[in-house]
């Protein structure tokens, strides 16, 4: 098999958001007069996340909208009588704060991935506004692609997903590796698109899968030498 193209998901695998979101979010409540726990705000959030989803594709304004309403949802859920204009605040201090980080292993791995004539690309369940925040820690430089179901209208495991990403490279299928921090989403979704997937097990918290399963991005990097 000749691997063309190598495709990535985003947060957990490339990059990793600080603060966390759950921070930032406990942070603005405080500044509101709200106390909220992490414990409390993972129970609730949970449940806020089977019941609204954001819309697909999605507008900078739909995207905003959807946040500051899961946000107003969340408090809601943790007994707060919050309303939308909460939401909004919360929404607007998270995006001002957060930053994405790249892993140690980001730069290394993929300008040698690209050195040797390979098409890369991200493919991540994320909404529009995280294309500007690939482009501020400079991520998009090593990118032929960048592939937002908050754009395409389609998310992970779905394979439209993966075709979108595949038909912005000109590759097929089985010249391409998707390399996924997430068993269900990344695996089974590339599993289905006829990509080989690669399990990337930072933590080492999976135990033995039908997969292909590295450690880091060099680990995956001394394994693409074998194609």
């Amino acid at each position: 098999m000749i691997v063309g193209s190598v495709l990535f998901d985003l947060i957990g695998t490339l990059v990793w958001p600080e603060p966390p979101g759950e921070t930032l979010f406990c942070e603005a409540c405080d500044l509101l007069g709200f106390h909220v726990s992490p414990s409390d705000l993972y129970r609730a959030t949970a449940d806020v996340d089977q019941t609204i989803h954001v819309p697909l594709p999605a507008t900078r304004k739909e995207e905003a909208d959807f946040f500051a309403y899961g946000h107003m949802s969340a408090l809601h859920k943790m007994g707060i009588k919050a309303n939308v204009s909460h939401g909004w605040f919360i929404h607007h201090y998270i995006q001002n704060r957060i930053t994405y980080h790249r892993f140690f292993d980001v730069d290394t791995v993929l300008s040698c991935l690209r050195e040797t004539g390979l098409k890369l690309g991200v493919v991540a369940n994320a909404v529009p506004s995280t294309r500007e925040r690939i482009t501020q820690i400079g991520l998009d430089a090593y990118l032929d692609a960048i592939i937002l179901s908050g754009e395409v209208g389609f998310e992970k495991p779905e394979p439209q997903i993966f075709k979108a990403a595949m038909e912005a490279l000109a590759v097929n299928p089985q010249e391409t590796v998707y390399v996924g921090d997430t068993y269900h989403t990344d695996v089974e979704g590339a599993f289905e698109a006829g990509i080989i997937p690669v399990l990337l097990d930072r933590s080492q918290s999976y135990d033995t899968l039908d997969c292909m399963k590295v450690k880091s991005l060099t680990e995956f990097q001394e394994m693409m030498e074998i194609f």
